[in-house]
């Protein structure tokens, strides 16, 4: 077999385990966005009902007081249903099988790792062999102590130091996409 062939036979597995890798999370998205958006309805639902117990209780006092109620109690459950969302994206993240989460922390070394940097894993991380294998390919350290996080793992550099937890990747996701997030899911 000539280096050419070769050459193009791992390319090609490398991107059909891409397209399928793709596949897998486009699935995985549209069940959790499916999840979400039915969560949404019963919400909404079971909302609309308390509303309106209160906004009848409340009949009596003024209607700004009604309002403000109304849209403080539906602020309340709006933010409830997206913390359901993310606390439930984290469960996922976490509950990953060994090959996906070695994927995801070899992606993420890829993403933020520096050459020298030392990587310590979260207590919770499931498949730590796995893992320092991935690292000691991707040319970085383990490091003998763990991280007191949530999934993913910290890394301590020689110029600063970096948490890579599936938390902290979670709550930047979530500043930035909470707004959107919303307004897809509370459709007025």
């Amino acid at each position: 077999m000539s280096l050419d062939t070769l050459k193009e036979r791992i390319l090609s597995d490398a991107a059909k385990e891409a397209e399928a890798l793709l596949a897998a999370a486009a699935s995985k998205a549209a069940q959790i966005e499916e999840e979400a958006e039915r969560t949404a309805k019963e919400d909404r639902a079971r909302e609309e009902s308390e509303v309106a117990v209160r906004i009848r209780a409340m009949e009596e006092g003024s209607a700004a007081t009604v309002r403000l109620e109304s849209k403080k109690f539906n602020l309340k459950e709006r933010r409830r249903v997206i913390d359901t969302i993310y606390d439930r994206a984290l469960d996922a993240l976490l509950a990953l099988p060994e090959k996906q989460s070695v994927e995801l922390l070899t992606a993420l070394l890829k993403e933020y790792a520096e050459t020298g940097d030392e990587v310590s894993l979260a207590e919770d991380y499931p498949y730590p062999a796995a893992a320092e294998k991935a690292i000691v390919k991707a040319g970085l350290k383990l490091s003998s102590s763990r991280a007191k996080i949530r999934g993913g793992f910290y890394l301590i550099g020689k110029k600063c130091n970096r948490d890579i937890s599936y938390e902290t990747l979670l709550k930047a996701d979530r500043e930035e996409h909470q707004a959107e997030l919303a307004a897809k899911l509370f459709k007025s």
